[in-house]
């Protein structure tokens, strides 16, 4: 493993921060994620610098990572929080959230959730639909509230990533063509509960340069400038987030300083005044890793499978999207021989690999194993698929570490399930 922002070994033995993983894997046991807070902070605090001259307002992405001890982190920060769910709002409340400083997107928002964000007095709730616009104009009404909204604009543009991730396209479920959004504009005069300020767009996540994301800032600029001339009062653009993120040594995918650059320029001289970003994946994905147990090894004809406790049920990035992850031996010998492995989990699916032929040392049962960069979409993507329960998380600050989620037990499995 080259040098890795996080992740480091000392004395042969990989560390977060100042704290052996082994030693963690000990007390804890695995499956396990395990978080550093300073390069939570220093993320947090490195989108804050490369976006300042927009002055923009930072809705981290909570879907990425829902953990309360992260939120709290970050809303220390001085991190607004973007969400798109009643669940999520619950979570960034209870986290200490400023109501003012969240946007509420998604695109299939029921009505009880709705109401949480109308009595919660969210900041921002962005629209997809009519029908969202004319629901949203009623729960106000009966609540005497009329909150702000941004409309999220489809500019059906390519963002050259994962068909799973790309959410910009003409095909796609999110938001609405430029024409659809005018006239969702015009009706809005209809409906005097909802106040339209803004425009959002989010093309998809991984982006692999900035052009598709500056197409899309052109298609918002427009609609922007006939929704205002028409009569509209819009002065704030949601640009979302998709930043990349390097998952493997030698990825080609651009730093952040260099992505946000002819952003910020671009939006410097848009004559906008106020800005949203939504950054998930760019603040967390590198704090974590996950650490799991060998337990079996097999080869046949040369090819080597590295059976482990951890699976498509606790990081089903792999499966889902064919996502790559570095994985490393907890204790490292350099003398040790590396040969092609797959790992595989314990779950009855063909899919539930977390690496294919990933060069690895000698193994036996009992050794550890971590797979890097998997703060985002990782926990919060596990599952209790084949009665798995959730693994354990793990916070450490320096030399001091705290678990943040306990391992869930076999009772919690089936605690709220009824037999008659």
């Amino acid at each position: 493993m080259s040098t890795h922002p996080t992740f480091k070994y000392l004395d042969d033995a990989l560390h977060c921060e100042s704290v052996s993983l082994a030693a963690l894997a000990a007390e804890f046991g695995t499956p396990l994620y395990v978080y550093s807070a300073e390069r939570l902070r220093q993320n947090y605090q490195r989108v804050a610098r490369v976006f300042a001259p927009l002055r923009p307002l930072i809705c981290y992405a909570v879907k990425a990572n829902a953990n309360g001890a992260l939120l709290a982190l970050l809303r220390q920060q001085g991190a607004g929080f973007d969400i798109v769910s009643g669940g999520e709002l619950h979570r960034v409340l209870r986290a200490g959230a400023e109501p003012a400083r969240i946007v509420f997107a998604g695109v299939g928002k029921t009505e009880a959730e709705l109401e949480m964000a109308v009595q919660a007095k969210v900041g921002w709730i962005n629209v997809e639909s009519q029908g969202e616009l004319e629901r949203l104009n009623a729960v106000a009404a009966h609540h005497r509230a009329r909150p702000t909204v941004a409309i999220r604009l489809r500019p059906n543009v390519d963002a050259a990533t994962h068909r799973h991730i790309s959410t910009g396209s003409a095909a796609g479920k999110f938001g609405l063509p430029v024409s659809h959004a005018l006239k969702l504009v015009a009706h809005s005069r209809a409906l005097p509960h909802v106040h339209i300020r803004g425009a959002h767009i989010h093309i998809g996540s991984q982006l692999a340069n900035p052009q598709a994301t500056l197409q899309a800032i052109e298609v918002a600029l427009d609609f922007i400038a006939q929704a205002n001339a028409r009569g509209a009062e819009i002065d704030t653009l949601d640009l979302g987030g998709g930043f990349p993120v390097p998952y493997r040594d030698d990825d080609p995918v651009p730093d952040l300083d260099t992505f946000a650059a002819p952003i910020v320029a671009r939006l410097a001289r848009s004559g906008l005044e106020h800005f949203h970003i939504e950054p998930g994946r760019a603040i967390v994905a590198d704090t974590a890793a996950l650490l799991t147990t060998v337990q079996y090894e097999k080869e046949d004809a040369g090819h080597r499978i590295v059976i482990v406790d951890a699976g498509m049920h606790t990081l089903l990035r792999p499966a889902l999207y064919e996502a790559y992850h570095r994985v490393c031996a907890v204790a490292h010998h350099s003398d040790s021989p590396l040969t092609l492995a797959d790992v595989a989990g314990p779950i009855c699916e063909s899919a539930d690999f977390l690496a294919r032929a990933h060069p690895l040392p000698p193994l036996a049962s009992g050794d550890l194993l971590a797979l890097l960069d998997v703060g985002a979409y990782g926990a919060a993507m596990a599952s209790n698929y084949n009665s798995h329960p959730l693994p354990a998380e793990a916070l450490v600050e320096g030399h001091r570490y705290r678990l943040i989620r306990r391992r869930q037990t076999y009772d919690d499995l089936i605690a709220n399930e009824v037999i008659e």
